[in-house]
C-alpha cells in the first residue's frame, strides 16, 4: 500500500494559496516552473519552464530543489545550488526567481504538533549545575538561584524573543509603541512567574506557549483600552481564523530563528572572513558567481564550497533551534 503523503501549500503575497498533494506517488516530484507542464505552474520572466522541484519522502517530509533555474531559487533567503535539496518546514520561505512563497504543511512537517492548551508552569526545583551544560538550558537559567546566571538568562531571553514579539504583534495590526509595550508585557509576565517555571517540553513546544502568551497579552492590552475582548478589533486577524494567526505566528517564528542561527554559526564557526563575504554575495544578497570571484579573488569551485558548507551549519543550527523550541 503506498502511504499517504501530506500536502505542501505554497502561500503567495497576495494571499492566494496554491496546494500540491502527489498523493498517487509519495517520491514523484513536483515541477515548480513556467512550462504548462508544470505541476505548480508560476509565471515571469524570471521563472524557467522548469525552474525547481518539490519532493516528498514516504514519511511526509518534503524536500527543495533547483533545477538550473535561470533566476535561481532560496531557501529561506539562502541560495540553493544544483546539489543541494534541504528539508522544507511550515513557515519556510521559497523564492523562485522574484517570485516569493510561505510554506504550509497542514498535515504537519515532521515535528511534534504544538499543545499550546496543556503547556503548563509547574512546581518550581531545584536546578542542577549540569542543566547550565545542557543544550535548551537558557529557560532552565531563568530560575537559576545564582545571580550571574539568572542576569545572563535574563538579557538572553529578552533579545532573542523580544524582536520576535514586536514583530507578530506588529503584524496584527498594533503600532510601534504598542507592540513595544506587547513584548515588554509578554516578558514581565515571564519574569513574575520565574521562581516556579519549568519547561516541560512534553507538555507541548515552547514556540506554541510564546505564541498564546503574546495573543493573551494582546487581549489584555485591548481590553484595557477599548473595552474589547479580540485582538482582531485593531488587528484585521479574526481571532476565529486560527490559520491566519499560525501563518503570522509561524513567519514571524521563521524569520527570528533563521537570524539566530546565522548569528550563532558566525560566532562559534570557524569560517574565514573571506568565506562568510563569498557566503553573504552569493548565497544571499544573490552577487553573480562571476562577480563574486572578482570582488574576492576566489576561484568561483572555493566559493560554492564557502556557500555550501556555511549554508549546512546554518540548517543545522536551525533544526537545533526547532527542536529544542518548537
Amino acid at each position: 500500500m503506498v502511504p499517504k503523503v501530506s500536502p505542501i501549500e505554497l502561500i503567495f503575497g497576495d494571499g492566494v494559496r496554491v496546494t500540491a498533494d502527489p498523493v498517487a506517488n509519495p517520491e514523484a516530484s513536483i515541477v515548480v516552473g513556467r512550462s504548462s507542464e508544470s505541476g505548480i505552474r508560476l509565471l515571469g520572466d524570471s521563472i524557467s519552464r522548469q525552474h525547481a522541484s518539490l519532493r516528498s519522502d514516504a514519511s511526509g517530509c518534503w524536500f527543495v530543489r533547483d533545477l538550473g533555474s535561470r533566476g535561481g531559487t532560496t531557501l529561506n533567503w539562502i541560495r540553493l545550488d544544483e546539489s543541494e535539496a534541504p528539508r522544507v518546514r511550515t513557515g519556510d520561505r521559497l523564492r523562485f526567481g522574484d517570485t516569493e512563497v510561505v510554506v504550509n504543511l497542514p498535515g504537519g512537517d515532521g515535528q511534534e504538533r504544538e499543545k499550546e492548551k496543556n503547556f503548563r508552569i509547574e512546581a518550581d526545583q531545584e536546578t542542577r549545575q549540569d542543566d547550565f551544560r545542557t543544550r535548551g538550558s537558557l529557560l532552565l537559567r531563568l530560575n537559576a538561584s545564582g545571580t550571574m546566571e539568572r542576569e545572563i538568562g535574563w538579557k538572553d531571553f529578552y533579545d532573542r524573543y523580544v524582536p520576535l514579539i514586536k514583530g507578530f504583534a506588529s503584524r496584527a495590526g498594533a503600532g510601534e509603541e504598542a507592540a513595544e509595550d506587547v513584548a515588554h508585557e509578554v516578558i514581565a509576565n515571564f519574569f513574575r512567574a520565574s521562581h516556579r517555571f519549568q519547561y516541560d517540553a512534553s507538555a507541548g513546544r515552547f514556540r506554541g506557549y510564546l505564541k498564546a502568551a503574546t495573543l493573551n497579552a494582546m487581549r489584555a492590552r485591548w481590553r484595557q483600552r477599548k473595552g474589547l475582548v479580540n485582538v482582531e478589533d485593531e488587528s484585521g486577524l479574526p481571532a476565529e481564523d486560527s490559520n491566519e494567526l499560525d501563518v503570522a505566528w509561524d513567519q514571524e517564528w521563521t524569520r527570528s530563528v533563521i537570524d539566530r542561527a546565522i548569528v550563532a554559526v558566525r560566532i562559534n564557526g570557524k569560517q574565514s572572513e573571506q568565506s562568510w563575504e563569498a557566503f553573504d554575495l552569493y548565497g544571499r544578497r544573490g552577487v553573480p558567481i562571476d562577480e563574486t570571484s572578482k570582488r574576492l579573488g576566489m576561484t568561483a569551485e572555493a566559493i560554492r564550497q564557502a556557500k555550501s558548507r556555511i549554508s549546512r551549519q546554518i540548517r543545522g543550527e536551525i533544526e537545533r533551534i526547532r527542536s529544542e523550541e518548537g
